[in-house]
């Protein structure tokens, strides 16, 4: 009888313990906190991206996956303090990875390149009133140097090149933002972004993000035979290849 009576109490001991456990778990979770790694936990972040197509799909370690439902929309994620790969795609577009390490309650804005595998543009011949005009912003868009280097346009990101390497320096920490080998002609920030830049080669015309952390994406924009740029527009950028002047879409 007495065995029953302790078999029964130290059950009913398991059970009101398993409770708590249970219940701090249920509480922890409505507070917003996420198992992190070992026996961490961690309050979740908020990953913001910024996806200016329709029909976008987002995937989030592999298993979640969103789709944008219309232009311009910026998608809100809960992850939990720890890391994460999210892959960006649209039909016709490059894919665009980046890996992160979520820290406990923090808030991430990601602004994916998006850079079409088949660019659009137009044909610009000797009699458009323009056509002078452009050629000579080419002609101007040189290579920065360090002495002159290209600057945003709040000035807190320099960029310039030296030997086939760019380099930037942003608040007075310089890096190296990609090794090309080939001759840099132009460079030029994409889309007026702080974060990403275009620069020509002798057979392409690339834009790279500058840091490298979480995976730099690098993509073609177009390829020729010895293509110059110049851009004064966040939407486009006029393209001269041997004798052929044209505006390509970006």
């Amino acid at each position: 009888m007495n065995d029953n009576v302790k078999t029964i109490k130290k059950s009913r001991i398991y059970w009101g313990i398993l409770g708590i456990v249970v219940l701090v778990f249920i509480i922890l979770y409505s507070l917003g906190f996420r198992h992190s790694s070992g026996l961490k936990f961690g309050k979740v972040g908020t990953v913001y991206i910024n996806t200016p197509l329709v029909s976008t799909s987002v995937f989030i370690d592999k298993s979640k996956k969103i789709i944008t439902t219309k232009d311009n929309e910026t998608i809100e994620v809960k992850l939990s303090p720890k890391k994460h790969t999210i892959i960006v795609s649209r039909d016709s577009y490059f894919p665009w990875k980046k890996d992160l390490e979520i820290k406990s309650n923090s808030k991430v804005e990601l602004t994916p390149l998006f850079v079409s595998q088949n660019p659009s543009g137009n044909i610009i011949g000797t009699l458009d009133p323009e056509y002078w005009s452009i050629i000579n912003k080419i002609r101007n868009n040189i290579a920065p140097t360090e002495d002159k280097p290209l600057k945003s346009s709040d000035e807190k990101v320099l960029v310039w090149v030296n030997d086939g390497t760019i380099f930037t320096k942003i608040e007075n920490v310089e890096t190296e933002v990609i090794n090309v080998v080939t001759q840099v002609k132009n460079v030029s920030f994409y889309k007026n972004r702080t974060d990403a830049i275009i620069f020509s080669t002798t057979i392409g015309v690339y834009v790279v993000e500058l840091s490298k952390d979480g995976g730099q994406n690098f993509m073609p924009i177009y390829k020729g035979q010895n293509p110059y740029f110049a851009s004064d527009n966040p939407g486009y950028i006029y393209v001269q290849d041997a004798n052929i002047l044209m505006q390509v879409v970006i």
